[in-house]
């Protein structure tokens, strides 16, 4: 049996993060545990926890200030020697798709309902201007442009199986409740459509998903 390693980690909101493993899976999980630790403590800078580097041989991921996590607590969280809370374990091809469980249970199945949509299409979804998605990159770095977009996509799609499509850039830009309960007097984070422009969209995932819980 091959040693298990970490092959990839991408930071998720403030305290959470998608590892993937050679054993084809993803672990979503949450760091707020490791807060407690005096060792720690420094993931409570946001600047820091969202800057995870994957070790050179694999087996620890590693933030500024000497904050590290190893690839034996990720594999048995939440039980592990390091304390992380587990959120979900998906396979890795549908990592940083929360929604894409979610949309191929959705009624009517549709044929091909949780492909990735085109780029354009996207953008015209979520009332996006094009030019906007590079910017975006930035904010949601490392995360590959591919997973960005597929992740977008997923959101676009579940939006117009819930709304009309013409509601959809006036629901967007209409005052979010639940990022401004989160984040009180951010004005960067007081729309849906602020949250995904700037690296949240964590925030406008969190009641949808609600919504499609309650729903079904």
């Amino acid at each position: 049996m091959s040693e298990l390693i970490i092959t990839e980690v991408l930071p998720e909101g403030d305290d959470r993060i998608w590892v993937s493993l050679n054993d084809g899976l993803t672990r979503l999980v949450s760091l707020h545990p490791l807060l407690a630790l005096p060792s720690h403590r420094t993931l409570r800078l946001r600047r820091l926890v969202r800057c995870p580097k994957v070790s050179s041989n694999g087996q620890f991921i590693c933030w500024p200030g000497g904050a590290y996590l190893d690839v034996d607590s990720v594999r048995d969280a939440p039980h592990g020697v390091l304390p992380v809370d587990l959120y979900g374990v998906f396979a890795s091809p549908e990592r940083f798709r929360p929604l894409a469980a979610v949309l191929r249970r959705m009624e009517p199945n549709l044929h091909g309902y949780s492909d990735v949509r085109p780029l354009h299409t996207v953008c015209t979804l979520l009332a996006l201007k094009q030019g906007a998605f590079e910017s975006m990159l930035q904010d949601y770095r490392p995360a590959p442009s591919e997973l960005l977009q597929a992740r977008l996509s997923d959101l676009g799609l579940f939006l117009s199986a819930w709304f009309p499509a013409q509601a959809i850039p006036a629901l967007l830009h209409r005052p979010w409740p639940y990022a401004i309960r989160r984040y009180p007097g951010s004005q960067l984070l007081d729309t849906a459509a602020g949250c995904i422009r700037h690296g949240r969209i964590d925030l406008v995932e969190a009641p949808l998903l609600l919504l499609a819980t309650e729903g079904h």
